[in-house]
């Protein structure tokens, strides 16, 4: 079974730091700094909320129609608030002036330090669908109010306030209901042929499908009678995937990032056993929402999917070096073939740098096992199994 250590990076990071004007080798600096430790694959999103962080043909660049109030933002915050959208943008359209791709950058140097990469796609965004002068939502969402899951104020089901769990902030279950619903046609035809640009443009090893971003697909109720339509997509997906990857002469892998418990994607209208069972996926990451309050569960999962599919599993953001180090290793003990780290960059928006020296220790089983305090060895790591719950 292949073994993967990967490092999640989403679309703005990169670009939210660096006071304008951002340049190629600025945009490297973030990839070496990963690139030269023990992980084995990048995995970096194309999506800042709704839209993309390279001049897309398909969808707009974010920023792109920002419009009077926006417009002004940028220029104001741009050039003098690190970690605001602004910023990124403010970054990103420098670099494209400059005559770069900046998504085109990071994969480019990321392969070219021999790290392999993926596109990771946040299948269904709805960061800032409250705010009326948001950067972050699409054109496209804005023209269809008919094409979405609910409206403003519906209520969402137990099972999406299950995923998104007990601390998650409120607003965050306020936006779910105008998430855009992929029982619409048009809805899949947009996010497929989005899937297609960024596989046809970037020389990536494979494209990621990530599903907790965000959880909803469907309107509330209708989830069951949308399993086969989801399926269907998916199948569509993996057709396009094998097509770039023919054309190229080398595979384009399909991964899936889903929900922390099969019933909850289930629930959603993802029927993830199957995709995996009829050949549709290389492999899948169970993953929590922002969080790791119990231990994800390995074993149920292996049950339902193919025992020759790798198994990888995402641990969130962690305040402390040692709670990282606990919940890997209770992940290599439950038996994952990798693991993922999400939004591990994130501590920078709070004035530190993340601590760095795990991406040697963590995608390895003996290391982190080795790193455990003496008295956690010996008592058979109940404390940090404990601490997980």
């Amino acid at each position: 079974m292949l073994h993967r250590f990967i490092y999640n990076c989403d679309g703005d990071n990169i670009f939210i730091y660096q006071q304008p004007p951002m340049t190629a080798a600025d945009v490297r600096s973030y990839v070496d700094e990963i690139a030269d430790t023990a992980v084995t694959t990048f995995y970096m999103c194309p999506n800042i909320g709704m839209n993309m962080n390279f001049p897309s043909r398909v969808a707009d660049m974010v920023g792109a129609h920002a419009g009077p109030a926006g417009g002004e933002r940028i220029e104001r915050l741009g050039p003098t608030v690190p970690a605001c959208t602004e910023r990124a943008v403010a970054n990103l359209r420098g670099l494209v002036t400059a005559g770069h791709d900046p998504l085109g950058l990071v994969v480019e140097c990321a392969r070219a330090r021999g790290v392999e990469t993926f596109i990771t796609f946040r299948l269904n965004e709805v960061h800032g669908v409250d705010d009326a002068d948001s950067l972050l939502v699409s054109r496209f969402w804005r023209e269809h109010p008919d094409w979405r899951v609910g409206t403003p104020g519906d209520k969402v089901s137990p099972v999406h306030l299950e995923i998104l769990g007990p601390n998650v902030h409120p607003v965050v279950a306020g936006w779910l209901p105008e998430a855009l619903s992929f029982a619409v046609p048009e809805v899949r035809e947009r996010r497929l042929a989005e899937l297609r640009e960024c596989c046809e443009r970037y020389p990536v090893d494979g494209l990621d499908l990530d599903f907790q971003r965000f959880p909803i697909y469907f309107p509330p109720g209708s989830e069951a009678d949308n399993v086969a339509t989801m399926t269907a997509w998916i199948g569509r997906v993996r057709d396009m995937t094998r097509k770039v990857g023919e054309k190229r002469g080398r595979p384009l892998l399909l991964s899936a990032r889903v929900m922390a418990r099969p019933r909850q994607s289930l629930a959603l209208g993802l029927d993830v056993a199957t995709w995996a069972q009829r050949g549709m996926l290389d492999f899948v990451i169970i993953s929590h929402y922002l969080r790791n309050d119990f231990p994800l569960p390995v074993a149920e999962y292996r049950r339902l999917l193919p025992p020759d599919l790798p198994l990888y599993a995402s641990i969130e953001v962690e305040g402390a070096p040692d709670a990282y180090r606990r919940i890997a290793r209770r992940l290599w003990r439950d038996g994952v073939d990798g693991i993922m780290l999400f939004n591990f960059f994130t501590a920078r928006e709070r004035g530190r740098e993340p601590p760095f020296e795990l991406l040697n220790e963590l995608g390895d089983a003996q290391m982190v096992a080795d790193s455990s305090p003496p008295s956690a060895r010996t008592r058979g790591m109940q404390a940090g199994d404990s601490h997980e719950r």
